[in-house]
């Protein structure tokens, strides 16, 4: 009889979202320190995103580092804003990976993996369990892909957007219009099962 994963406990608001995991880029917003991820894009406007584990900004490849900071400082506000409404949100606590649930989620993801590789015309080399606190899933060139076994305590349609994400990257090694026109040949609602995914933050 497999071992059911435990119910999923929620504790009070830590650093995060203030400090984004992957930050690699600090500023002081109306007195409040703000540690985000920058990345620069091919773009022609600044984009900013909130989500449970912080702030990402995306900026012009040639923008002066002066022009996005007075950027970020005109909307403030709206950045704070958004970052004490994802603060006051219940945040999971994981359970501890005991050996029969990781035997548990690599039985499960085996399962996934081996129903929606067919689909699309994929075969991983290998699957590999994950525990990292950054990420969901990733894939290798070498056909590897790699599952957060923290995939088993979430609700199927977003284990299965996370599995066929994955598998995607194994014939799509990017996220440009091919890869998500190959999502949505299986999965037409991702975007939907993506939004429901970011409700989840592993940090």
């Amino acid at each position: 009889m497999s071992e059911r994963p435990p119910p999923l406990p929620v504790e009070p608001p830590g650093r995060a979202p203030w400090h984004h995991p992957q930050a690699n880029r600090r500023i002081v917003l109306a007195g409040r320190e703000v540690h985000y991820r920058f990345e620069r894009r091919a773009r022609r406007t600044l984009g900013l995103r909130v989500g449970p584990q912080g702030l990402q900004v995306h900026a012009p490849r040639q923008a002066p580092w002066s022009w996005v900071e007075d950027l970020l400082q005109r909307k403030a506000a709206w950045v704070l804003a958004h970052l004490q409404r994802q603060a006051q949100r219940p945040r999971p606590s994981w359970p501890e990976p005991t050996p029969a649930l990781l035997q548990q989620a690599r039985r499960d993801l085996t399962e996934r993996v081996a129903h929606w590789a067919p689909r699309l015309q994929v075969q991983p080399a290998r699957l590999r369990l994950s525990s990292a606190r950054t990420r969901w899933g990733s894939a290798s060139s070498r056909g590897t892909i790699s599952l957060n076994w923290r995939l088993l305590i979430l609700p199927e349609p977003l284990r299965d957007y996370v599995v066929v994400h994955e598998l995607a990257h194994l014939r799509e090694m990017h996220h440009g219009p091919a890869f998500w026109a190959l999502v949505a040949s299986v999965l037409p609602d991702h975007a939907a099962r993506r939004a429901a995914l970011r409700q989840w933050p592993l940090g």
